[in-house]
């Protein structure tokens, strides 16, 4: 074999050699690839899985949420509902006891004054009592001092009449002939009434 086809048959094994090489590289490509496309669908597959499962558990963590606030809502309402009877049930309490204390005191306030006008008007009786035993008393007194004047009186113009008689008897037996005329004042005949001065208290 001459140099030539020594060279021909060294660049035809290179070639081939070369050619091989390419479809060992272009098949190891080829299969990363598939290899690289494999596990992306697997990474796609548990990312895919893995995000189904995490909203999987959001829509389960909501749920629950959503369970508590209404829970919670509803415990929120009994508990205002629980608060408003209790605040009404402490306020009808507070003004049945104000009442209650308010019609206290306004009966012993009543009490007291019925107390006081039975006071006052006892002793308001008893002032018209000793008035009117006073008025009475006094009338009464009155009536002995008008009884005693009155006879006084009467005893004192009997004895002017008798004096008045016997005056006249003996001036008629000193001067039998006329009456005596020295006296400027007239006479009263022996038969009529003196007048009484009428009596006035405090004089």
């Amino acid at each position: 074999m001459d140099a030539a086809q020594q060279v021909a048959h060294i660049i035809a094994a290179a070639e081939e050699t070369a050619e091989r090489l390419r479809a060992d590289a272009d098949l190891r490509a080829r299969e990363r690839i598939a290899e690289a496309d494999r596990a992306a669908g697997y990474r796609v597959k548990a990312a895919e899985a893995e995000a189904q499962e995490l909203l999987e558990e959001a829509r389960a963590e909501a749920a629950l949420l959503t369970a508590e606030a209404q829970r919670l809502r509803e415990a929120a309402a009994t508990e205002h509902a629980r608060l408003v009877a209790e605040a009404e049930a402490e306020r009808t309490r507070l003004v049945a006891e104000a009442l209650e204390a308010a019609q206290e005191e306004s009966d012993r306030l009543l009490a007291g004054t019925r107390e006081e006008v039975r006071a006052t008007t006892s002793e308001a009786r008893a002032a018209a009592r000793e008035v009117l035993e006073d008025g009475t008393g006094l009338s009464g007194d009155l009536h002995d001092l008008s009884t005693s004047l009155r006879s006084n009186a009467e005893r004192l113009l009997r004895d002017i009449k008798l004096a008045h008689a016997a005056m006249t008897a003996r001036l008629d037996q000193v001067s039998p002939g006329g009456a005596i005329e020295s006296d400027p004042r007239p006479r009263r005949s022996s038969g009529g009434d003196l007048d009484v001065p009428e009596f006035i208290p405090g004089r």
